[in-house]
């Protein structure tokens, strides 16, 4: 079963401070120091330094075509704010690079792009999802990636930054700005595959009548879709924004691109709500079964008190011991040399002649 891991917060001091101000809030994710990680490229040759240094950022920027700066952990304030100085970087968009609790959201600065979205990366031996920030910010010549942590998520875009032969070598940052973030929507949709495998594994076990079968499983997995689906919904809208905006940096022969990354995040905001829906489906079917099974023990209950009712109070009337030497009226049956088999035997006919009636009537 797949989880939402949760982090414990330890920073989150930005309260009262004036907009622009840059503080790190969040949480413990990223608890080292940050790496810089810079590929520069054209249409006929690529620069890349593993763990850059600022100055080596600096250098690079006003060589080439496009660079992309791509930073693992957002803890410190420092950098940020250089890097912020380089690009250009809106101060409000820097202060919320640093804030990993803001909303995932677009907006346009200028000539420039900022994409705020969150991912989410699988620990697939420990079947838990972990979702962290990942900031986006596009100028006419360098892209700007921020991850809290340091999980590979853009293995395949670094890949094609070094094929020659990649599409992403002759276009400009508009394009690596829909490749990096095609990336996470596929990344996405494979999460949602594992989270739907689940989902109907849970409803064979609630179908099947499962003895371990609990409604904290149905809980469990309503709680990972809403997780995820807090960050899917407004990924799409972002999406879609791309789709359609008016701005130099998506160019009209990559609008097909962005075109295809809002299907994608269209198509995982619906396999979300149906998956919603069917955990919403199964919560009330569990429920209707356990009504039905409670509803069942009722009935069983009810008729063998009902059963027994004549029969007790047959048995209440001649426990009355009146005595019979004061009146011949005072239960005379006492005295019958065959009235105990008697009464039994009439209260065993009048039991099954119930048991038969309850079965005519279907109520057994």
């Amino acid at each position: 079963m797949m989880r939402v891991v949760s982090r414990k917060q330890v920073f989150a001091h930005g309260h009262g401070l004036p907009p622009g101000q840059l503080v790190r809030v969040g949480d413990d994710r990223a608890a080292g120091a940050p790496t810089i990680r810079l590929l520069a490229y054209s249409g006929t040759d690529f620069f890349e330094i593993e763990t850059a240094t600022l100055d080596e950022v600096s250098e690079q920027l006003g060589k080439w075509p496009v660079c992309w700066i791509h930073v693992c952990g957002v803890t410190d304030e420092a950098l940020v704010r250089s890097l912020g100085e380089m690009l250009g970087i809106h101060p409000l968009a820097q202060e919320e690079i640093l804030n990993t609790n803001t909303r995932p959201k677009f907006e346009e600065y200028g000539r420039d792009l900022f994409v705020v979205t969150k991912s989410a990366t699988v620990d697939r031996e420990k079947r838990e999802i972990m979702i962290e920030q990942v900031a986006f910010y596009a100028t006419e010549k360098a892209v700007l990636s921020v991850q809290e942590s340091a999980a590979h998520l853009f293995i395949p875009v670094i890949g094609r930054v070094r094929d020659a032969q990649a599409r992403l070598r002759t276009r400009g940052t508009g394009y690596l700005l829909f490749a990096l973030m095609d990336v996470k929507a596929d990344n996405i949709l494979s999460i949602l595959d594992m989270v739907e495998t689940d989902i109907v594994e849970v409803e064979e076990d609630l179908l099947t009548g499962d003895e371990d079968f609990t409604i904290d499983i149905i809980y469990q997995h309503k709680r990972t879709v809403l997780a995820i689906m807090r960050f899917v919904m407004p990924m799409r809208d972002n999406a879609h924004r791309l789709e359609i905006i008016d701005h130099p940096l998506v160019k009209e022969e990559d609008r097909y691109f962005f075109r295809d990354l809002a299907d994608n995040a269209r198509r995982a905001a619906d396999r979300l709500e149906h998956a919603r829906l069917l955990l919403q489906n199964m919560q009330e079917y569990y429920h209707l079964m356990e009504e039905h099974r409670n509803n069942h023990v009722m009935k069983v209950l009810t008729i063998i008190a009902t059963l027994f009712l004549p029969l007790t109070f047959i048995a209440g009337v001649y426990g009355m011991n009146f005595d019979h030497e004061k009146s011949p009226w005072n239960m005379p049956e006492l005295y019958m040399y065959f009235g105990y088999p008697v009464c039994l035997l009439f209260m065993a006919t009048f039991f099954f002649c119930m048991l038969w009636w309850f079965r005519r009537m279907k109520w057994l």
